[in-house]
């Protein structure tokens, strides 16, 4: 890591250190909002111009002002296909899965989650995530299907495992396991496992969610919706085995392996939007039947 890079994670673990000894009472809540505050892409202005063949608007929620770009815009009868984007992401790396969606029929969607890319906010969570998914969606009816992105696609299972009524659901590179993250993000930050814990309650009682409610592979068997998985073998971020036990865990789903494309490229890659478009559409084999657990790869 460049000395630069290093430099803001060794002070922001010192504060913890240094709080969880002289004001531990305090400590939980430094770690609370680190953990509900996204990293800030320096381009996000930049990106928007991505969108720029796109019609912008926006919805309000919490008090905050939520970017919205859709395309396909004259066929207000055309079904809808939502785009959401993961932590610290923003609309416009989901651009790639526009066109091969509007070859096929549909009204494309896509939006910046609260504090992400051009939103407002400051602090988020999977939540509001999934709060903002469901207010886009009533919004932009009818709705057939969502293709999410990492901590978009844990969003989408939450939304799904509470009525939100979408018929279609493909996850790219979805984690399975959020307190196991939470746990990775406490090492990270020198947290100590009593503070981590104290900042898990905090955020329950903030939102009036258990984190077991969040987990996709808790939520799983109670969602209707037909589901591909996408993942990458070579995913640093989230390994591929949290698709496998999303896909099991899913009735009927389906599981599609990539290599070489990581958590990020998989997002660019035109294959993948291929194959997300055509499973949406039914017009490929991955839309036939599934086959009983564990879920197939292919």
């Amino acid at each position: 890591m460049p000395l630069s890079a290093a430099l803001p994670q060794i002070s922001t673990n010192v504060r913890f250190a240094a709080s969880r000894l002289l004001f531990p009472e305090l400590a939980g809540e430094l770690a609370e909002r680190l953990f509900l505050t996204p990293p800030r892409p320096r381009d996000a202005a930049a990106t928007a111009l991505d969108l720029i063949d796109a019609r912008s608007s926006f919805i309000v929620h919490k008090g905050r002002q939520i970017a919205v770009w859709e395309w396909g815009w004259k066929s207000r009868e055309a079904p809808a296909v939502l785009l959401a984007h993961g932590w610290g992401g923003h609309a416009a790396q989901m651009r790639a899965f526009v066109f091969s969606l509007l070859a096929a029929g549909y009204r494309v969607i896509g939006f910046d989650q609260p504090a992400h890319g051009v939103s407002e906010g400051r602090l988020t969570s999977l939540v509001d995530f999934a709060d903002v998914l469901a207010r886009v969606a009533a919004q932009h009816e009818p709705v057939h299907a969502v293709i999410a992105h990492s901590l978009g696609a844990a969003a989408v299972g939450f939304a799904l495992s509470r009525g939100l009524p979408i018929k279609t659901a493909v996850l790219i590179s979805p984690p399975s396991d959020v307190a196991g993250y939470s746990r990775r993000f406490a090492r990270w930050h020198w947290i100590p496992e009593p503070v981590r814990r104290s900042m898990q309650t905090a955020i329950e009682e903030r939102y009036g969610v258990s984190w077991e409610e969040l987990e996709v592979e808790r939520v799983a068997a109670r969602i209707n919706a037909r589901a591909l998985v996408i993942h990458d073998r070579d995913d640093p971020v989230v390994p591929w085995r949290h698709g496998q036990r999303v896909a099991r865990a899913w009735p009927g789903a389906r599981l599609h392996l990539t290599k070489g494309l990581g958590h990020g490229r998989i997002l660019r890659d035109e294959n993948v939007a291929r194959t997300a478009a055509d499973f949406i559409a039914g017009k490929s084999s991955v839309a036939a039947p599934a086959l009983p657990a564990p879920a197939p790869l292919y």
